[in-house]
């Protein structure tokens, strides 16, 4: 069961569909007009890049322990629909819930800009979830994640994303 403080939602499919979590593989890099102000050091964003797919890694493993590496030790998460989740102790609670119905997904990110030692990405995340004995579901969401340069190197510093509204039928 995963109703805690930081995740009020016992899973079921609709709060399933109502609520999702930041995580994925990327599928398209930014153009360099989408890059922000274009100033974004190739080798930074190759080192964000590894960063994030160490957290797919993770995901695809259940392995929320692995994903929370993902974070600075003073993250913030701002999940939709929850309190605000601080720090990794927090954060890992958090994710343990996650991963039992996070499978898979793509991140798209639309723009990526640094600023000395923290870089921003706005993107947009199709996510694949899964319960047992349920169809998968397609959800769609917007991000933004602010990356900080630490001594261990760029990590996931700040987080808020939403879910798109549903298509309409």
């Amino acid at each position: 069961m995963c109703r805690t403080k930081f995740y009020p939602y016992q899973p079921t499919k609709t709060t399933v569909n109502k609520h999702f979590l930041f995580c994925g593989k990327v599928i398209a890099e930014p153009s360099q007009e989408e890059r922000g102000d274009g100033k974004m050091d190739e080798e930074v964003r190759k080192a964000i890049e590894k960063e994030k797919l160490k957290y797919v890694e993770g995901i695809r493993r259940g392995d929320a322990a692995a994903m929370v590496a993902f974070f600075t030790e003073d993250a913030i998460l701002l999940p939709p629909n929850s309190e605000i989740i601080r720090g990794r102790k927090e954060i890992e609670e958090f994710l343990k819930c996650e991963v039992q119905f996070l499978k898979d997904t793509i991140l798209t990110p639309l723009e990526l800009s640094e600023n000395g030692d923290t870089v921003h990405e706005v993107g947009k995340q199709t996510a694949k979830i899964s319960q047992k004995g349920q169809k998968p579901l397609e959800v769609e969401f917007k991000y933004i994640v602010i990356y900080k340069h630490t001594a261990s190197g760029w990590k996931g510093h700040r987080l808020i994303w939403n879910r798109n509204a549903p298509p309409k039928k």
